[in-house]
């Protein structure tokens, strides 16, 4: 019996279901604190060189009765100062007066300036302690606040390689729960590191760590539900990420030094190991691995929390065939997929390459966008909250249109949306106008990024899935890398990365026209089927509802699994894959 069938009988989205679901989504809560810390964590303040004690200017002179008074007052008259655009004085970060001692002639000549020797002071009115401040990342060290951030994408590239790999090959909840162990140490130790060098690898394998703790879960939840509730159980999860961020902005207002934000952000993974009492073997991973006998376990377990029974002749144990290219093909579904499963057929190389190129595109428009609109003139903590919360409708809306237009016009529509906005921009000047046709872009390339996320999980064949979720992760992530880079162009020619983001979407959203629909179709579970799946479409605009018939090359797909058939007859296994 095929697995969407087995589906079927025990409740494709049951209470064990929803239950599952809704406690692996947990998980996403403290990762979008790590994936999005940094903003807090090495926050940039003002910063003035410190002078030494034996050099400071003496107070009374000034006559002034309060500290801040005389610290202000020494500030003034120790660092030099220029005007800016509007004509206030800005004090100098990095360079004090020479005095006395420093000129060795006597007296202050005013003209004559030295870079900070004894440290800086920081301004902590809003916060008071960063990793800018207690690893002295600032004038000359500046730029490693942003080696840290890339540092931060490379884990991140990394763990999209491991993950996948190992979710594949030794199960979707061994693969978890030694990424959460992993995390778990790293994140907390980071609240402890003495230098930069140690802060700098210990964020390397929380990324690493970390994309694995959130990722497995997401896949989990795709394989343990029918067809129709895939977006739903991948809309939560990103939900669930945003309502992370949210949390973060609250939490870096209540605690403003970085040691104890880290810590509060970190302490959560120490009770997500209460997820083993709940979390479960992707039946359609073990199955996949012939695996039947612990398969037959995890699915009594959901049909009895469901309240149904278990259909007999479970499973078929025997060799399994299926019809390819009109010759009947014996193939062993217990056979471990491989990275170059991903591009050794045609048709799954196809598929492969456009995902790809819309993960490459959905997170370099993603985080381009971001930081480029993250100078919004508000308080840091309303603008963390502001873009936490603008997602959320971004992944509702994302939510409704698949559903009513399938997954390919769907994910076509955002990057031609995100895509065309993101060129308007460029010919509106700088005003409201401007911001709210900027939030329209980053609104479509946020659904773009939630949809592909699920398109994915639906495209590859059980086997391959973690592996090709993991390889699409980390060609995203290298496109994250980029960004910072991208931006840069600006400096030539302003509209420069506007170009880049919305020309790279249009062209997503082209390209995406050639993946098949999934929308109510069984997924494949094997490489012949992830080969069979689809290969008959091509390019087109309209979703087609003809029957594919395996010795014509007429394409379409048969309909939904999930929809009774009016003749009553049972579907094959060649018409439930074929797309």
């Amino acid at each position: 019996m095929h697995y969407e069938d087995i589906l079927i009988h025990v409740g494709h989205f049951g209470k064990y279901q929803k239950l599952v679901v809704l406690a692996l989504c947990m998980i996403q809560l403290p990762t979008a604190c790590q994936f999005i810390a940094q903003v807090f964590l090495a926050a940039d303040t003002d910063h003035w060189c410190l002078i030494p004690v034996s050099e400071a200017v003496n107070c009374s002179r000034f006559q002034v009765n309060s500290d801040s008074a005389c610290q202000e007052a020494q500030k003034n008259e120790s660092i030099p100062y220029k005007l800016d655009s509007d004509g206030n004085s800005v004090l100098s970060s990095c360079e004090r007066y020479v005095t006395a001692e420093d000129d060795g002639e006597g007296g202050r000549n005013a003209t004559d300036i030295i870079a900070c020797d004894a440290g800086w002071d920081f301004d902590r009115s809003r916060y008071k302690a960063t990793i800018n401040e207690d690893f002295s990342l600032v004038c000359e060290r500046k730029a490693f606040a942003g080696v840290a951030q890339s540092v931060w994408f490379a884990g991140l590239l990394a763990g999209s390689f491991v993950w996948g790999s190992v979710g594949d090959w030794v199960g979707r909840k061994a693969a978890f729960f030694l990424s959460l162990s992993l995390v778990t140490i790293s994140s907390i130790v980071t609240s402890f590191v003495p230098n930069f060098a140690a802060y700098t690898s210990m964020r390397f394998i929380t990324a690493a760590c970390g994309y694995g703790a959130s990722l497995i879960p997401i896949i989990v939840s795709t394989e343990i539900v029918g067809p129709e509730k895939r977006v739903l159980v991948g809309t939560l999860h990103a939900i669930f990420f945003a309502l992370g961020y949210i949390l973060l902005s609250f939490a870096a207002f209540l605690l403003r030094e970085w040691r104890y934000l880290q810590l509060a952000i970190s302490l959560p993974y120490v009770a997500a190991f209460l997820l083993i009492i709940v979390f479960p073997e992707s039946p359609r991973w073990l199955i996949s691995k012939s695996k039947f006998k612990e398969a037959k376990r995890v699915i009594g377990k959901i049909a009895k929390v469901n309240g149904t029974t278990l259909p007999e002749n479970l499973f078929d144990e025997g060799p399994q065939t299926t019809n390819l290219q009109g010759k009947e093909v014996q193939f062993d579904r217990s056979r471990r997929g491989t990275h170059l499963d991903l591009v050794r057929t045609p048709n799954i190389r196809k598929k492969t390459l456009i995902i790809f190129f819309d993960w490459f595109v959905a997170v370099m428009a993603y985080y381009g966008l971001s930081l480029s609109t993250s100078a919004l003139g508000v308080d840091d903590y309303i603008a963390a909250f502001v873009s936490g919360a603008i997602e959320i409708p971004s992944y509702l809306f994302c939510w409704f249109i698949m559903e009513r237009l399938g997954r390919r016009l769907s994910l076509a529509g955002f990057y031609i949306c995100g895509g065309a906005f993101c060129l308007i921009t460029i010919f509106i000047p700088l005003g409201p106008a401007r911001a709210a046709v900027a939030m329209i872009g980053k609104f479509s390339v946020t659904g773009a990024f939630n949809h592909i996320y699920i398109y994915s999980c639906e495209i590859y064949p059980t086997v391959v899935r973690s592996i090709g979720m993991g390889m699409s992760s980390m060609v995203g992530r290298v496109s994250g890398i980029l960004c910072p880079i991208i931006l840069l162009l600006g400096k030539y020619w302003e509209p420069l990365p506007l170009c880049v983001f919305g020309g790279s979407s249009l062209l997503a959203g082209v390209l995406s026209l050639m993946l098949p629909e999934t929308l109510g179709y069984d997924i494949p579970d094997t490489i012949e089927e992830g080969e069979k799946f689809g290969s008959n479409q091509g390019f087109y605009l309209c979703n087609k509802s003809n029957q594919i018939d395996d010795n014509t090359a007429t394409d379409t797909s048969p309909p939904p699994t999930y929809l009774p058939l009016s003749t009553g007859d049972q579907k094959t296994d060649d018409e439930a894959v074929s797309a």
